[in-house]
């Protein structure tokens, strides 16, 4: 596997500014850390929309939980050490996945548990410790379930021909329902089972179900207006229910599989302007 274990950097960062205040972390975090790793740096600059976005997420989110979270930080690292050539090997053989991605494991600024993106021109899957200690995904179905998830983004992403690009189509609130949903089908297919590794507590799925027209009637609201943040954001919620936008667009492409057919790749292939019209005839016929 191409991977990017960092945890020899980090570790050396945690010893030696554990119990000190936030500022001095973040400039321990920055300049005995991260400077081991200044491509990955630069797309998680790149995430928050500058540097200093980039230190105040650190200070605010991550920084302050540290050491109390250090255990959790090392438990999710070593789960998705030790699942992530597996996985990666089933996307192979179950969706398809053609390019192997350069797989980084840090500690980093909570874009994400799991970030499909490119680094230096590769295919690249970006697994943020951190941010899955905070979200309890530590356990080996959760990682398990994260990644695969991540790889349907990448594979969804080859199936276009688009990588960049493909990012910031994600910007676009009815691309961002196609992308997640697909992703999730991508997800399940790769673990053989319904895993929603995104799952908040037992009941999460069946409120969902129940839930299904008013969030659907909500997130066309919403993206008449710009913004779902609320249903994808870690530290949000839509309707009471957090992750509902990973339901809905799975939603969504059960849907389409039912008009599109030829199955997940010809409706990995569809055009934004297919994708925009249809999510919206979808959530509306949802809503009724």
């Amino acid at each position: 596997m191409r991977l990017v274990n960092t945890i020899r950097e980090f570790l050396g960062f945690w010893s030696g500014f554990s119990g000190r205040g936030v500022g001095e972390m973040l400039e321990g975090w920055l300049g005995s850390y991260m400077a081991y790793y200044p491509e990955v740096l630069e797309k998680l600059v790149g995430c928050w929309g500058g540097l200093e976005r980039l230190r105040e997420a650190m200070a605010a989110r991550m920084l302050p939980r540290l050491d109390q979270d250090i255990h959790w930080i090392l438990e999710a690292w070593m789960q998705m050490l030790h699942v992530v050539g597996g996985v990666v090997g089933r996307a192979a053989e179950r969706i398809g996945l053609e390019r192997e991605p350069v797989t980084v494991v840090y500690y980093g600024p909570g874009c994400g548990a799991g970030w499909a993106t490119t680094l230096l021109g590769e295919p690249a899957l970006l697994l943020d410790t951190g941010m899955a200690a905070q979200l309890g995904w530590v356990s080996e179905e959760r990682v398990g379930g994260l990644i695969a998830h991540e790889l349907g983004h990448l594979r969804h992403m080859e199936l276009r021909g688009e990588w960049e690009e493909f990012e910031e189509r994600e910007g676009d609130p009815y691309f961002q329902l196609y992308s997640e949903g697909l992703a999730q089908a991508y997800e399940h297919v790769i673990m053989g089972k319904e895993s929603w590794h995104m799952a908040y507590g037992e009941g999460w799925l069946a409120s969902c179900v129940e839930r299904r027209s008013a969030l659907a009637r909500l997130y066309l609201e919403k993206a008449e207006e710009g913004d779902v943040e609320e249903f994808y954001g870690a530290w949000l919620e839509a309707g009471g229910i957090k992750y509902a936008g990973y339901y809905l667009g799975h939603e969504f492409i059960k849907w389409l599989g039912g008009r599109v057919g030829g199955g997940l790749e010809e409706i990995a292939r569809l055009s934004e302007e297919e994708v925009e019209s249809l999510a919206k005839r979808f959530l509306r016929e949802a809503g009724d």
